[in-house]
């Protein structure tokens, strides 16, 4: 007789601001195709509000390797209305260290799926959409 553990589901996290429409349409869209129809869960949605639980260096570094498809790319991260961003030689470690001191700098919806190593960032919703699509293909 053999053993063979679970399959475990893969996570989809989204970085949420509940306060934000493109937040909680992008949170819609994970939870609407999150299920297969046959009822069977495609993956499993982590909701994350990172002005309650910044995110740590080590995965904001993740995260835009993920963006920058191996290569950090930070600027997808950070909110085109933030005016403390700002442009110089030290662009990388400066904007890694903005998103972990000011989390409210952060671009929102940012969803990331750990599991295949890609994330998209909002505030439209046609980039979180491919990164689902994808997944539904697996």
């Amino acid at each position: 007789m053999s053993f063979r553990p679970p399959k475990t589901l893969p996570i989809l996290s989204i970085f949420h601001n509940p306060s934000s429409n493109a937040s909680q349409n992008a949170l819609r869209l994970l939870q609407a195709k999150q299920k297969r129809p046959s009822g069977e869960d495609v993956y499993r949605v982590d909701v994350q509000d990172n002005l309650q639980e910044p995110l740590t260096s080590i995965q904001l570094k993740q995260i835009a390797e993920y963006l920058g498809g191996g290569k950090p790319d930070w600027k997808p991260m950070i909110s085109t209305t933030s005016t403390t961003a700002t442009e110089n030689q030290s662009f990388d470690y400066d904007a890694q260290q903005l998103l972990h001191d000011q989390p409210s700098v952060l671009q929102r919806p940012l969803v990331v799926d750990w599991n295949q190593g890609k994330a998209a960032v909002g505030p439209a919703l046609d980039k979180i959409q491919q990164l689902i699509e994808s997944r539904l293909k697996l």
